[in-house]
């Protein structure tokens, strides 16, 4: 989900986030995830001795990971990225949730509101239930765009550039790969808050916990940022087919053919289901991360992950133009 910041400094608004209920990199929310993350090894080490000797630090940290140029570019990365456009996020997060005034109003101009007489738990169930939803389909439909539009591609190669994953591997995304991302859900969602507020007037309420909707809450507590590690935490059957686990999320870094363009979802699989795009993982499989293996060593610089996008789309935009523009010497009809 978009990401709240307060504070127009920039380094308040860095510090800030790991205070902000609402921010995903919120302190409990990392706290949490650690502590499922000795979960896993508690019960994958009772049934595998070499992982119990290895021990619990080692197998949370390993240092063919953290250590790895990958990872090292993601620390860069994210402190610069943080702290140049943490506030630039917060007022386009702002003026992507007028979103929601505008639709009311458009709304209110053609049919007055029929305030429906349900019970204020209906109103704020439905509410909470399919904000969370919209939202959600704004980010999958954002990321499905990012992997089928080839000059959006190139911006979100940043991310899948990692070879390997940490938690801060989630912050490897571009500014205009973010960007898509808040526009599309803020979109989303602020159209289907418009249309709860027509029909429940001032009942359309959302129920959360921390200011934030309880579904994504209750997300971001079930390990969220292990979705960017090693650890493997699947939801399997059903479950995986209604939210996205972390596992769901490392095959999607996968370089494996199978995998690519699957588990596109944020929150919830079900847009996954619906559109062909999920890759279940009931079963484990060996996961290598990148994109082809040819690329990824060219995004390991913090430059490369802010500038050669551009480079890069501006090459097929070159390509794209001389495959379509016509030949400079004019086809003339054959002497008689």
């Amino acid at each position: 989900m978009p990401e709240f910041v307060n504070g127009s400094n920039p380094a308040f608004a860095f510090v800030g986030m790991f205070q902000d209920p609402t921010n995903r990199w919120f302190a409990l929310y990392v706290a949490i995830s650690l502590a499922i993350g000795c979960m896993v090894f508690y019960f994958e080490s009772r049934h595998d001795p070499e992982l119990a000797e290895e021990g619990l630090f080692r197998y949370l940290f390993p240092k063919e990971i953290y250590a790895h140029r990958s990872a090292l570019a993601d620390y860069r990365f994210f402190l610069v990225n943080k702290l140049l456009f943490a506030v630039a996020f917060a007022a386009l997060i702002a003026v992507s949730s007028s979103c929601v005034e505008v639709v009311s109003f458009l709304i209110n101009s053609i049919a007055r509101s029929p305030e429906l007489a349900v019970p204020s738990y209906v109103a704020i169930f439905i509410t909470t239930l399919v904000f969370a939803l919209a939202m959600d389909f704004g980010l999958w439909f954002a990321h499905w765009l990012l992997h089928k539009i080839p000059i959006l591609w190139e911006f979100h190669k940043v991310h899948h550039s990692a070879e390997v994953l940490t938690p801060l591997t989630a912050g490897r995304v571009h500014p205009l790969d973010d960007a898509l991302n808040i526009v599309c859900s803020a979109i989303c969602g602020g159209i289907v808050l418009a249309f709860c507020r027509f029909l429940f007037g001032s009942q359309a309420q959302m129920f959360g916990v921390m200011q934030l909707n309880i579904l994504v809450a209750i997300f971001y507590f079930f390990g969220f940022h292990l979705r960017h590690s090693h650890v493997w935490l699947p939801y399997k059957g059903i479950w995986g087919k209604l939210f996205v686990s972390p596992a769901h999320h490392q095959l999607h870094h996968s370089v494996a053919r199978r995998h690519w363009d699957k588990n596109l979802g944020f929150v919830f699989a079900i847009w996954d289901w619906l559109f062909g795009t999920l890759y279940a993982v009931d079963r484990r499989e060996a996961v290598q991360i990148g994109m082809n293996g040819i690329e990824e060593a060219e995004y390991h610089s913090v430059r490369a992950l802010y500038f050669l996008p551009f480079v890069k789309a501006w090459r097929l935009i070159q390509a794209r133009w001389k495959a379509i523009a016509p030949s400079a010497t004019p086809h003339l009809p054959p002497a008689e």
